[in-house]
């Protein structure tokens, strides 16, 4: 179901790496990436371009599981099953940011009129037990929605809470008016982009009295700065935190990375991290958290490393081709593109047609690269805790295997704390 969510962001033009929550994304995708409990099965149906539903059972400490239904007003005819969705769009994992175009009033016209103002309805309920969980995303406008969460559960206080969202979201700012029934709580977030978009930003170089467009250092790089500040009135307890993200690509090479620094004044917590994708396969991440009120500090380590399919792939030697497809020289104005590469040959005074930069070179090998499973690998210092998970496909489903191990702090016997197997299956 967050699988059809996303699809239904992507069809109307919602961006979720634009919002404060999401600024460290990247970094928790590697290092808190989520292990299943017990054993844990999931299947899923598209009965319609419109609708799915989903049944969800495990036997973590006792038998339970989920029925689950969905609803689009616009046909969601992006999707893919389990057996030929790519592992990268199935799994979370390291996003790269790039400049949004600012919108036009032409562009917003060119919208359809059918998914200008698209809605999307979510149910689900859990057995054994009467727990309920619905969600409505309603949108207002073509940068402005309302999400509404709600659960039902005789187990919470005043059987349950319901959380509403106005959020605004454009290239350069995002906006989150929130309200929470637990507590009266109410939020605001918001985050701004700093830079050009790509249309105004673009330069020209001069080959032999002709243009040709080129995208400079610069403006591959985005800044964003968000807050959030939150107040309970029933508790009169304040909230207050400010994050800073930076993503670029080398121009050299096309590998993105992103960093950011996170701080949270009222508790003095300050959180920095810094995620790289060191190949087309591969991607690293740290984090470094300091408290100046205690002075506790931790350090969290961890990777991700794809396997490519045994099935013939024009993109084996990866990193090979990223480094050489490309080479220019600016003293004989020429531009070379590998075989291969989706552009042509340039030597002497004739303008190249198309220039794929090596940054797009890169990313295209990212998206068409046939990956079979996942390895991630997480670790913190302080905690003195390693955590690993496995995903994959077997046959037509989505395996996910992973286990947490720990030490125990009387004996320094390492102990596993979590272990489980999910397996999941779409069509």
């Amino acid at each position: 179901m967050e699988y059809l969510q996303k699809c239904f962001y992507k069809t109307t033009g919602w961006s979720e790496d634009n919002i404060f929550p999401n600024i460290t994304s990247n970094s928790q995708a590697i290092l808190d990436f989520s292990i299943p409990n017990g054993c844990k099965l999931d299947i899923s149906s598209k009965s319609s371009d419109y609708s799915a539903s989903s049944f969800t059972l495990s036997n973590y400490n006792v038998i339970n599981g989920s029925l689950a239904y969905l609803y689009s007003s616009i046909p969601l005819k992006n999707t893919l099953g389990t057996k030929n969705m790519s592992l990268q769009e199935a799994l979370s994992g390291f996003k790269i940011i790039e400049p949004k175009e600012l919108e036009t009033k032409s562009e917003f016209s060119a919208v359809p009129s059918d998914i200008s103002k698209p809605s999307l309805l979510y149910g689900r309920m859990y057995f054994p037990g009467s727990a309920l969980e619905a969600m409505v995303i309603k949108r207002i406008s073509k940068s402005t929605q309302l999400l509404i969460k709600s659960i039902s559960n005789p187990n919470l206080s005043k059987n349950g809470t319901m959380i509403i969202y106005l959020q605004n979201n454009t290239s350069k700012l995002s906006r989150e008016f929130i309200y929470s029934t637990n507590e009266a709580l109410i939020g605001f977030r918001c985050l701004y982009n700093f830079g050009q978009n790509e249309k105004t930003s673009a330069t020209s170089a001069k080959f032999s009295g002709q243009h040709l467009p080129i995208i400079p250092k610069l403006d591959n790089s985005v800044v964003s700065i968000g807050t959030e500040i939150w107040y309970a009135a029933m508790t009169l307890s304040p909230g207050l935190s400010t994050a800073f993200r930076y993503s670029t690509r080398s121009t050299t090479t096309g590998k993105p990375l992103t960093m950011t620094i996170a701080c949270n004044p009222i508790l003095g917590q300050l959180s920095s991290t810094y995620t790289v994708k060191t190949s087309v396969a591969s991607t690293f991440s740290s984090r470094y958290e300091f408290n100046l009120y205690s002075y506790a500090s931790n350090l969290s380590l961890g990777f991700e490393l794809y396997n490519l399919s045994k099935q013939p792939s024009p993109y084996n030697d990866t990193d090979a081709i990223v480094n050489s497809s490309m080479k220019i020289s600016p003293n004989s104005q020429s531009i070379t593109i590998s075989p291969g590469m989706s552009s042509i040959d340039v030597t002497g005074p004739e303008p190249p047609i198309h220039k794929q930069t090596v940054m797009a070179v890169f990313q295209n090998l990212v998206k068409q690269s046939d990956f079979s499973s996942v390895l991630k690998f997480s670790t913190s210092l302080n905690d003195r805790m390693i955590k690993l998970l496995w995903e994959g496909r077997c046959k037509d489903f989505l395996v996910s295997a992973g286990t947490r191990i720990s030490l125990n702090p009387n004996t320094n016997q390492p102990e596993f704390n979590k272990l489980g197997v999910s397996f999941s299956y779409a069509c």
